[in-house]
């Protein structure tokens, strides 16, 4: 009988601490849930409320996608690159070398920004070689087309081109840019509900600050356009009589002796021609100044030579110490006979 009693004490007292359990567990996942739920609603509220003030980080746009989506796509299709090339180029016929350019490059929708050109024949009737030199902008996506057509109308002796990646500073303006325009837009706001004369002078100082620096902002991002949209392209335009040949480095002793023989001769011609272009140049020039020296040296010579015939007559000859008379003539021979 006792066992039955403890026995059922024993189930009982297991069936209240179950129920307990239970009871307790409900109690303290209820209040948990609500307050988790309520934390998560608070901290989704603050960082909406951080990306509506904050003025520092740009906002996304309309059907852009968010920060940190398919970035790595957006770079490397979307790149603002600024092109900068140089051409040296050398043409035997440089008029007509120098009108091609000109046309080509306004045929591919780009212009000349500055233009020189120098040489002796310009400014004297002798000839000498002339340079031009040429900064023209390109469009970005034709400047090797214009490249190719440049080399096709003259002897290409160098070309260089640089790229610039300025996409970094780009976005940074333009982020710079929508914040700044976003302030513009709290700072009429506010002045519209502004009733103080000082509040009212405050915000105007302000906002012609914001203004300004948003003027900035646009002339740099219009100037980072025109620079990216059109690529500079520098030209150097020389005429020459023959055109420079590359040549391999000689590998063989004889290519060396051979190469430098035909160097020496090339050398001896090139002396040669330019003796005598400048014999037939200067030579009726030098035909006046030796006619000219001739005939000084020719008065010279001749009042030299009457001046000593003029003081031989005039000093006889000395016999002992003394001067002798002048001789007499002789009698003709009619009186002596």
């Amino acid at each position: 009988m006792k066992k039955r009693i403890l026995a059922a004490c024993g189930v009982l007292l297991a069936v209240l601490l179950v129920l307990a359990g239970c009871g307790s567990r409900a109690a303290n996942d209820s209040p948990c849930d609500a307050g988790y739920g309520s934390y998560n609603q608070k901290s989704e509220s603050y960082k909406a409320s951080e990306t509506l003030f904050d003025t520092e980080s740009p906002m996304p746009s309309p059907g852009e996608p968010a920060a940190g989506e398919n970035s790595s796509a957006a770079l490397t299709t979307d790149r603002k690159l600024i092109q900068t090339a140089w051409m040296e180029l050398e043409s035997r016929d440089y008029p007509n070398a120098l009108a091609g350019l000109e046309k080509m490059i306004t045929e591919q929708g780009g212009y000349i920004e500055s233009r020189s050109e120098q040489g002796g024949s310009l400014y004297s009737t002798r000839y000498n070689a002339r340079y031009a030199g040429i900064t023209a902008r390109i469009p970005a996506e034709k400047l090797e087309t214009v490249m190719g057509s440049a080399g096709e109308l003259c002897n290409v002796v160098s070309r260089s081109t640089d790229v610039a990646d300025v996409t970094e500073s780009y976005t940074d303006t333009e982020a710079r840019l929508k914040t700044l325009r976003l302030q513009e837009e709290r700072l009429l706001e506010i002045l519209s509900k502004a009733t103080q004369l000082t509040d009212v002078l405050e915000l105007e100082s302000r906002l012609s600050d914001v203004r300004y620096q948003i003027e900035s902002y646009e002339a740099t991002l219009r100037n980072l356009d025109s620079r990216i949209s059109y690529s500079t392209l520098h030209i150097t335009l020389q005429e020459v009589v023959e055109y420079s040949i590359i040549n391999s480095p000689p590998q063989t002793l004889g290519q060396r002796l051979s190469d430098g023989f035909k160097d020496s001769m090339r050398m001896v011609k090139n002396s040669a021609e330019s003796v005598l272009v400048w014999l037939v140049t200067f030579l009726p020039l030098v035909l006046l100044w030796a006619a000219v020296i001739a005939v000084v040296v020719w008065l010279v010579c001749r009042l030299v030579r009457r001046r000593r015939q003029a003081g031989k007559r005039q000093a006889p000859p000395s016999v002992g110490g003394q001067p002798q008379p002048p001789a007499e003539p002789a009698e003709t021979g009619g009186e002596n006979g």
